[in-house]
Order: structure tokens, then sequence, then C-alpha cells
């Protein structure tokens, strides 16, 4: 009986204790990534610097305007809101001053 057991318990060990199959190349597959990039496809410019630079430059800085005036009004009523809570956030005042 307890050679059974034992043959059992060693035949479930070696099942659990075996390590995953391993596959060589699953995942691993070449890619073809196309022809190699030349300047041919490089693209041209058709405008002078300067003017697409300030053109991009007068976007950007609307955007960052925007983005900056919303985030002060939104900080503003948060603080009017009293989101934060700063007085639970105080030390506690001295007890002649209290409420």
């Amino acid at each position: 009986m307890n050679r059974v057991v034992a043959s059992r318990f060693l035949a479930l060990r070696r099942s659990v204790m075996r390590q995953p199959q391993r596959n060589g190349s699953h995942g691993h597959e070449i890619v073809n990534p196309g022809p190699p990039c030349t300047f041919d496809l490089m693209p041209i410019p058709h405008q002078s610097y300067q003017q697409v630079h300030g053109e991009l430059n007068a976007k950007f800085n609307t955007m960052l305007a925007v983005g900056f005036t919303s985030f002060v009004l939104s900080f503003a009523y948060a603080v009017y809101e009293d989101v934060f809570s700063f007085e639970a956030m105080r030390a506690p005042k001295f007890y002649r001053e209290r409420k």
C-alpha cells in the first residue's frame, strides 16, 4: 500500500514540477520592414521656415495660454469651494482664538 501511495505521489510531483515546454521561435518571426528609406522620400519645404515657424508658434502659444487660464480658473474655483480643506490641515489655533 505504501509503495502505491509513494509511486502516485512521485508521479504527481513529477507532473507538477515539470517546467513548461518552450517553443524555439514563437513570436520571433522575421519581419520585412520594406524598402530602405532614402532622401527621395524626404518632404520638400514649400514655404519659408520663418513663416511656418511663426504660424505654428502662434497656435502653440494660444494653446498654452488657454491651458494655463483654464488651470488657474479651476484651481481658484477649487480653493473657493474649499476642496483642499486648508483649515483641516493647519495646526490647531490657540484656545483663546477659537470660536
